[in-house]
């Protein structure tokens, strides 16, 4: 499996289905658009990037500082 490949998938898995709106074939009214559907697994992944983004000034010193508690109680 070629790396590009493996990235179209992710891009794909990340980014969802592109599902358009329905209209009704009777209706004079057309609705152009749509949205995404997306997997569970996606959509936890689209939180998880946006709460980094959000707050990755304080998410690194405190990891830092627990590894640096971990090692600390683990060489003592």
């Amino acid at each position: 499996m070629a790396i590009g490949s493996l990235r179209e998938k992710l891009a794909d898995w990340y980014q969802g289905k592109y599902v358009p709106y329905e209209n009704d074939p009777h209706s004079s009214i057309f609705i152009v658009g749509g949205d995404y559907e997306r997997h569970w697994t996606a959509l936890a992944a689209r939180k998880l990037v946006e709460f980094w983004f959000a707050h990755w000034q304080w998410t690194i010193g405190t990891v830092l500082a627990l590894v640096g508690l971990y090692l600390a109680v683990v060489k003592g």
